[in-house]
């Protein structure tokens, strides 16, 4: 029985590399976001080369580094790029192009009870608050920062319909902006931000944190996105891909310190102990603070469809999008699922709770 099973799995191992070997060799441009903590999968890709495990041989894969998801976008519809991270607005605004090219969501390697994009911020100098409803008595009637069109401008605008806080006037800033201002101590009221670049500003002193998105229901989320002609044409690729997507979300859950170490390498001007607190420290409950800061979803649940909705309505209702309808076909979970069911996993692949600040194994810097 012994010799049977040890021939079984030998079998398959070598229809298995019979099978990579025999798939076409792809020629991949791969844009992701670095300073974004929803993209950090893709710097793991990158620095420890998962990549090669799984693409056929003599694949080829161009990792391009952006700021910020609409380039990444236009590559994709261009096809000078077949496969990118970003977060989730520009996202769904990729799948709504089919007049120019048919761009899918195949993956959410991170998703969050509004941990890690809906964050609100406010001055250092500004009083301490014990809940978010005294936090939105302060905010109400002061001005009220966010970068238009992205994950923190639909979470603000849900908030505020909500009757959290009520802004004096909404100032429309990139997060680039929203840093300087704060750091210049130029912001009057508060601002929403993401991560790493929130936790940036508050570790060097310039604002606190006094929300995420949990009271009020908010997730947040990242999306990988594919060409579907893409897809189509390279099956054993894209499924390839999506497994070495799912070993850098493992690696970023299990090994915390060597996660960091390859993040600070990637990042210019962010110490380590702040790229350790942008995920893996917990978030206080008088902020919304969530036991899980980060979730390896992966598949297209009903929290992500969810997300994915609210999503499109919010575009349309800010004329980005002429429908507040998800397009037909707007994800094709083909390649994450079977890369699910041939590494014998499911969804979600794990989880990141977050730890107290005093286990952080780095100095303030």
């Amino acid at each position: 029985m012994f010799r049977v099973t040890i021939k079984l799995v030998i079998a398959g191992l070598l229809l298995f590399s019979t099978r990579l070997m025999a798939a076409e060799a792809v020629d991949i441009t791969y844009g992701y976001h670095p300073y974004w903590t929803g993209g950090w999968n893709g710097v793991i890709i990158k620095h420890k080369e998962l990549h090669k495990k799984y693409l056929p041989e003599g694949s080829t894969v161009r990792f391009e580094a952006h700021l910020t998801g609409p380039p990444m976008v236009n590559a994709l519809l261009a096809d000078k790029m077949q496969v990118g991270t970003m977060g989730d607005m520009p996202s769904l605004v990729a799948t709504t192009k089919r007049n120019i090219a048919d761009i899918r969501l195949v993956s959410t390697p991170m998703f969050s009870n509004g941990q890690n994009c809906n964050k609100i911020v406010v001055p250092a100098d500004a009083p301490d608050f014990a809940s978010v409803e005294e936090a939105g008595e302060w905010l109400t009637g002061k001005p009220f920062a966010v970068h238009r069109g992205t994950c923190a401008n639909r979470f603000v605008d849900s908030i505020i319909a909500k009757g959290a806080f009520e802004p004096s006037e909404r100032l429309s800033m990139t997060i680039e902006v929203i840093t300087s201002n704060l750091e210049a101590g130029k912001l009057e009221g508060g601002a929403a931000m993401w991560e790493p670049h929130a936790r940036r500003v508050v570790e060097a002193g310039h604002a606190k944190y006094v929300a995420t998105g949990a009271p009020w229901g908010e997730t947040d989320a990242d999306f990988t996105l594919m060409r579907q002609d893409f897809i189509e044409q390279h099956p054993e690729a894209a499924i390839g891909w999506m497994k070495a997507e799912i070993e850098a979300m493992q690696f970023i859950i299990d090994h915390p310190e060597e996660t960091v170490e390859i993040l600070h390498a990637e990042l210019t001007g962010y110490p380590k102990a702040t790229i350790w607190s942008a995920i893996y420290e917990e978030n206080p409950a008088a902020i919304g603070g969530d036991p899980v800061t980060y979730q390896a979803k992966m598949v297209f649940d009903d929290d992500v469809i969810t997300l994915m909705n609210n999503g499109y309505a919010f575009l349309h209702e800010l004329k980005v999008l002429k429908s507040p309808d998800a397009p037909e076909n707007a994800y094709n979970d083909m390649p994450v699922n079977k890369a699910l069911e041939e590494m014998g996993l499911t969804a979600p692949i794990g989880e990141i709770r977050g730890k107290p600040r005093s286990s952080r194994p780095y100095a303030a810097e």
